[in-house]
């Protein structure tokens, strides 16, 4: 028996989940191995001007732990990289890791855990709202950049009208997936606050199907978001947009009051489908990792991130997530690692 930290974990994805998950490991002594493909940490992290339900600044929690990371001599960040094949071993895996130049290293690990992430639905079968048509139409991804630039004082002259659109791809068997993104409403609530906290003369509609807050203080946040900042919220699904006069005419039923309604935007948020990253798919094909009929990775039954013997997942590899589930997860996956490092020989 014995305590094997001379294995090496490989986390591959360097978003909120990879990181704690490399953080964690590299705090407690194991060697960690952590292969991004960007030139950067953080992932969407690095993409939002705020969180929710606190209005935390994002870069308050990257720059800290990617601090942890480079100051740990047990943690080794590999930027611009790829894992481009695996074999299985008696204790583990032989990966191959392929930098930018192109140069390929062979890494002998014992664990694996897996936090490649989410990407947004493809919205052109969305024709309807215009997206990639009209000017000022955005997947929420996308109008995290204009509020980053309303943020830093670069605002428009006069106060716009701003527009969301819930449930673009999620919860429609027709053009979309059927399954709830999970983390659509309350990112959207964040933004449409948002854009009444950097200006104060504008004005925010949420269109939605209905509302979902399930988490701690989530509740709490999305009616403060309606009743202190003034955001209006209208059930009903937007039939179509069209231009007029430079501004976006959305045309929708409000279900509650039964009327149609017409409303002219000058910027329209869609919240799209969140669905696995391409770099998700490919880990799953690599290593053999059963997933679900959307491509998201299943863990083994009655576990939390475990998918096989000696791999793990973390964040939204396995399911739409927010930050604070992607740590909870990342530290899990850091743990059932450890754990199988420690087994007896």
């Amino acid at each position: 028996m014995g305590v094997h930290k001379e294995q090496t974990t490989l986390v591959i994805g360097g978003g909120a989940a990879g990181i704690e998950a490399a953080r964690m490991l590299g705090q407690a002594g194991y060697p960690v191995v952590l292969v991004e493909k960007s030139n950067r940490l953080g992932g969407v992290l690095n993409q939002l001007a705020s969180s929710f339900p606190r209005w935390e600044d994002p870069v308050k929690f990257v720059e800290p732990r990617i601090k942890d990371l480079e100051q740990s001599a047990s943690v080794k960040v590999l930027l611009e990289s790829t894992v481009i094949g695996c074999q299985k071993t008696e204790n583990g895996y032989q990966v191959q890791i392929k930098n930018i130049n192109g140069a390929v290293e062979e890494l002998q690990v014992g664990a694996v855990i897996i936090a490649t992430g989410f990407e947004m639905m493809d919205l052109s079968g969305y024709g309807e709202y215009g997206h990639g048509a009209f000017p000022n139409v955005y997947d929420s991804l996308e109008f995290e950049a204009v509020l980053k630039e309303w943020s830093a004082g670069k605002k428009p002259e006069k106060p716009p009208v701003v527009a969301f659109f819930k449930c673009v791809g999620s919860r429609d068997r027709s053009k979309g997936y059927p399954y709830c993104s999970k983390i659509c409403c309350m990112y959207s609530a964040k933004q449409a606050g948002l854009v009444k906290d950097l200006l104060p003369e504008a004005k925010s509609y949420v269109f939605y199907m209905d509302y979902r807050a399930s988490g701690k203080e989530y509740e709490e946040f999305v009616r403060s978001v309606i009743e202190d900042k003034h955001v209006r919220y209208v059930r009903g699904r937007p039939a179509k947009v069209l231009p007029e006069d430079d501004r976006l005419l959305i045309r929708c039923e409000d279900t509650l009051m039964g009327v149609p309604i017409e409303v002219r935007a000058d910027y329209i948020v869609l919240a799209a489908a969140i669905r696995p990253s391409r770099g998700t798919t490919e880990m799953a094909e690599m290593f053999g990792l059963e997933t679900d009929a959307y491509g998201f990775i299943e863990p083994e039954p009655f576990q939390a991130v475990k998918v096989q013997e000696r791999v793990f997942l973390a964040g939204s590899c396995g399911f739409a997530v927010e930050t604070l589930g992607a740590l909870q997860q990342g530290a899990a996956a850091a743990a059932q690692a450890m754990a199988v490092l420690n087994q007896a020989d």
